[in-house]
């Protein structure tokens, strides 16, 4: 049983790294992906759109959008199947946008468990 780490270094604009973490390489639904957004990024770019993919087997998007103050988290195996799990958080208001800011997706047996904003874990929407 192999983990699998990966870090892409600035992905997409706004994004310093993303890094997915799959502890057990033969089963996909479990991890953690962290998208660090840039200092001062999320007040220039919205929304800033996260994604890792390895098709068909796995896929994962994370929206941060600062414009409702939520941040949503799909995941699924393809592009053409519905997602196994969607979750929208709420982005507390109190968040620096000038400082770098690290989202984190954790995920268990394909669902969506938690987003955590610096380590600190967001609030469902309801």
């Amino acid at each position: 049983m192999e983990a699998i780490k990966n870090r892409e270094i600035n992905p997409i604009p706004g994004v310093e790294y993303s890094e997915i973490r799959i502890p057990d390489e033969h089963y996909l639904g479990t991890g953690e992906f962290t998208t660090m957004v840039e200092p001062g990024a999320l007040a220039r770019i919205n929304p800033i759109i996260s994604n890792v993919m390895n098709e068909p087997y796995f896929l994962l998007i994370v929206t941060v959008n600062l414009g409702i103050d939520q941040v949503t988290a799909l995941l699924g195996k393809a592009h053409d199947e519905g997602p196994i799990s969607r979750k929208v958080f709420n982005i507390p208001k109190k968040i620096n946008i000038e400082e770098a800011n690290d989202f984190t997706v954790i995920f268990r047996e394909w669902d969506i468990r938690d987003i955590k904003l610096n380590g600190n874990v967001l609030e469902l929407t309801e």
